[in-house]
């Protein structure tokens, strides 16, 4: 028999609210069926071993009992030294001595735990189903990347007007459930009846205790079919593919027994990937699907997993998981082809298909190519930035769209957070601040680092005059309190203390953040712009070294305040050993450089908690030459007159401690400011934008009007610095609300969509990328109309090494699914292909491709062996 509830709790325990426990009871388990049994559990929070204690409540004509021995165990739950947490199921069962599914007697509610973005949830299914029975907040806690504020979870429970009895109505309710949580992004363990749900009343006791309550109670029902339908129509929509409605069908079947519906639908639940993907893998190629085709659809379906859910299996996290499934797709392609057993017999030495037709090659290097950058134009920016980027590019041989964005986001650095932009016409809430995080992605012959250097020097002469002017007046600080220490002038008399003005800070953490941002007596430091510059070679180390991200991206305290520092307001910082104080702004931009290799892996690996859709992107073209000739002295002087303006510029009517009025668009600027509106709206509507996009787009709204804010005093600050008739500070022109939209449009869109291509791209894809290029570069592969894995590994080091094997066969066979090669049947059967044929299509339908790879790697290969040449004459002999 389960545990007795004992008689009283210890007096020393966290007292549950027994009224909310009533009222959540008679909320839920108003039609219980009498003689059926709750059953009350309470649980060891983070622990996966057995509940701390299971008791059965059976249900009479009232409900009374139920709530006396729920509100016991929830007072045993809070009076135990350890954390625990009070969460039985919203279900009766027939047996008091088990429950699970099998035991089910009343399934009561259609329940949703929406642990993310919880209100968007809410407010997305009140729009299907009404409002909800009872709202429950649970105590916990979600962070909202786009506004950096901690929002609270939210069980969503809608009571049906008729119990489930029968095992078929179980299964539809289930379905209901299963089909409400996918559409919300919610907790999909919380699909069974039989889980576990934190109950109001009870204490949330990770960290702090919180009580878990009840923020709205309505006498709201559903009829569970009519909700079903609902729920069904909205997933049809949404694209989500409907759950099957005759009992057995669902994701529990097994292979080729499932229908493809289920089959899907156990993938972009993150249920089954394995299984699923075989069994579809075959069935699409029994169905004339080409190969290259089935893994471009599968891995389709993978994507469309929500990030948050990809590495769940059966409610734990199993990082990794997703994956290695997402990579293993061509492999598998390839083993269902070999099964089906349709490509001709060969004879040992010799092409698969050899005695039958080549299929047409995919130009898979036309999906992610990153060739075809966008064209910065000068409409694209206030004069004085625009001559400095084509001059400065011109030279460098650089792409001229990454020097745009670091000009702006160090203009943006040096704007005083004292202006203010208001973006809409009544609502004066909302206003923005010149703060803006840019990121150069691309490797070292992008030239990134030089690209950061020219654009930050002018702040470099800035920060120097600031040091300066702070080791004279330390000078001068010394000299007065050795007077006044001879004097024996007490020291609260004594004068105050210098500090030194920031405005770039590199390699930082929070602790070295805070000292430069804090504003309080103890202060040395001071930032005169209420924020810094975070000026970063390579930001894949600054990333790295976040403790959210060690570990797999979980925990730490740095993430957060990284994510609120994009916001800008009061941080207060708690430390052992430094006390506490509070930091008026906690503001920076964030500019650097990072390659393609490390921001991938930071990408996958993080937490998804919205720091990386923060960031501007540029990716930028190839590397040039650059012209070897002087720079524009007026172009580079015109620059650098622009800071020392723009970093002594202030409101008018504004003091310390005060904000001035906030500069607003003119009217004609609104229609830029819609326009941008505008296309957020067409790019987050389409149906493969991902959901990493989808946060970055989030942002737009608030990143133009940083932007034109940055572009409007660049414009003043350059008109002062000419001694020319300034435009008015308290009006943003339409002309410089339309460079900002030509910008975003122009060139941060571009520009982001081409860095989502790059970031999420694996390691395997980018080797196959270059072994494809091999490929068509070889001449002597058009010749033979073969390679082998000596000719791979003698081109391409990364895969040299034997260790390295099994991962350049994985990239081989990538190229056989693409319908590129085809492996020659080796000798002994049981060994790995050698070799294989070359699809001779790739020469004529990919011949521009094949003469431009060709080109392109000889030029290389001309250019290191001049270099090579160069230093050997160099070379002291």
């Amino acid at each position: 028999m389960l545990d007795s509830i004992s008689a009283s709790p210890p007096s020393h325990s966290l007292a549950p609210d027994a009224a909310t426990i009533a009222r959540f009871v008679d909320a839920t388990f108003r039609y219980a069926d009498a003689g059926t049994y709750a059953s009350l559990r309470a649980f060891r929070d983070n622990d996966d071993g057995p509940p701390y204690r299971i008791a059965v409540s059976q249900i009479g004509e009232s409900l009374d009992a139920l709530v006396a021995d729920a509100e016991r165990m929830a007072a045993q739950a809070g009076a135990t030294s350890y954390a625990t947490v009070f969460a039985p199921p919203v279900a009766t069962f027939t047996s008091a001595e088990t429950a699970k599914e099998a035991d089910l007697a009343n399934g009561l509610t259609l329940s949703v735990e929406c642990d993310a973005a919880a209100h968007a949830a809410r407010a997305q299914l009140v729009a299907l189903l009404g409002p909800a029975t009872v709202v429950v907040a649970s105590g916990g806690e979600w962070l909202n990347a786009s506004t950096g504020e901690l929002e609270p979870k939210l069980h969503l429970h809608w009571r049906l007007t008729e119990p489930t009895r029968t095992q078929e109505e179980h299964a539809t309710l289930k379905r209901a459930r299963v089909l409400a949580a996918r559409l919300v992004g919610a907790d999909p363990t919380n699909a069974p009846m039989v889980h576990p749900i934190r109950w109001p009343g009870s204490w949330h006791r990770k960290g702090a205790p919180k009580l878990a309550r009840i923020v709205d109670l309505t006498d709201r029902e559903i009829d569970l079919a009519e909700a079903l339908e609902r729920l069904q129509e909205a997933a049809a929509v949404a694209g989500l593919p409907a759950a099957p409605n005759r009992p057995g069908a669902a994701p529990e079947g097994t292979g080729e027994a499932r229908d493809t519906a289920a089959l899907v639908q156990a993938i972009r639940g993150a249920e089954d990937y394995h299984a699923a993907t075989t069994a579809l893998a075959m069935r699409f190629l029994k169905g004339g699907m080409p190969d290259g085709q089935a893994v471009m659809v599968l891995r389709g379906l993978m994507q469309a997993v929500p990030e948050s859910e990809r590495d769940l299996k059966d409610g734990t996290a199993q990082p990794g998981r997703w994956q290695a499934r997402y990579d293993d797709i061509p492999r598998a392609v390839s083993t269902a082809r070999a099964k089906i057993g349709e490509r001709p017999a060969a004879e040992p030495g010799k092409p698969v298909a050899s005695g039958g037709e080549w299929p047409e090659p995919i130009n898979f290097l036309a999906d992610v190519d990153l060739t075809a950058a966008p064209m910065l134009q000068r409409h694209h920016l206030p004069d004085v930035l625009a001559d400095f980027a084509f001059d400065t590019a011109g030279r460098m041989g650089v792409d001229p769209s990454a020097v745009a964005l670091a000009e702006v986001v160090a203009c943006a650095s040096v704007i005083s957070d004292d202006w203010r932009l208001q973006p809409k016409i009544h609502d004066t809430t909302w206003t923005e601040n010149a703060r803006i995080w840019g990121a150069i992605v691309g490797d070292p012959s992008i030239l990134k680092t030089p690209v950061i250097k020219a654009v930050t020097a002018p702040i470099d002469v800035i920060d120097a005059q600031a040091r300066d002017r702070h080791a004279e007046a330390m000078r001068t600080y010394r000299s007065a309190v050795a007077t006044a220490k001879a004097d024996k002038t007490p020291p609260e008399a004594w004068p105050p203390m210098p500090k030194l003005d920031r405005h770039l800070i590199e390699g930082t953490t929070v602790e070295a953040l805070s000292e430069a941002l804090r504003d309080d007596d103890e202060a040395k430091q001071r930032a005169p712009a209420g924020k810094v510059m975070v000026r970063q070679d390579e930001l894949s180390e600054w990333l790295a070294s976040f403790d959210s991200y060690r570990g797999g991206g979980k925990g730490g305290a740095d993430r957060g305040a990284y994510l609120r520092l994009y916001n800008g307001g009061r941080f207060v910082v708690d430390r052992i050993g430094r006390g506490t104080f509070a930091i008026p702004n906690w503001s920076a931009c964030v500019l650097g450089g990072v390659q393609p290799e490390p921001i991938q892996r930071i990408a996958r690996d993080a937490a998804d908690d919205g720091l990386l859709q923060r960031f501007c992107y540029v990716v930028p073209a190839a590397q040039g030459d650059g012209e070897d000739r002087e720079p524009d002295q007026k172009a580079l002087a015109r620059y650098h007159a622009l800071f020392p303006v723009l970093s002594s510029f202030r409101p008018s009517g504004s003091f310390p401690g005060a904000q001035g009025r906030p500069v607003v668009l003119h009217a004609k600027a609104h229609d830029h400011r819609l326009a941008i509106d505008q296309l957020i709206k067409a790019q987050v509507g389409m149906p493969d934008t991902s959901s990493r996009l989808k946060a970055a787009f989030g942002k737009w709204r608030g990143l133009f009007a940083r932007i034109a804010l940055t572009f409007h005093l660049v414009t003043i600050a350059d008109a002062r610095a000419r001694g020319e008739q300034a435009p008015v500070a308290e009006v943003l022109s339409e002309d410089t609300a339309r460079r900002a939209e030509a910008f975003m449009r122009g060139v941060l869109l571009p520009h982001l969509l081409r860095a989502e291509g790059l970031l999420f791209l694996t390691p395997q894809t980018g080797h196959s990328r270059w072994i494809a290029g091999h490929i068509l570069a070889s001449e002597a592969a058009q010749a033979t109309g073969r390679i082998t894995l000596r000719d791979v590994t003698r081109a391409y080091q990364p895969l040299r090494s034997p260790e390295r094997r099994r991962e350049l066969l994985a990239c081989m066979e990538a190229l056989e699914t693409m319908a590129w090669l085809l492996p020659e049947v080796p000798a002994n059967p049981a060994r790995q292909p050698a070799a294989w044929a070359v699809n001779p299509k790739l020469y004529t339908i990919l011949a521009a491709e094949a003469l431009a790879e060709r080109e392109r790697r000889k030029q290389a290969r001309a250019e290191v062996t001049e270099a090579a040449r160069r230093n050997r004459q160099e070379s002291p002999r």
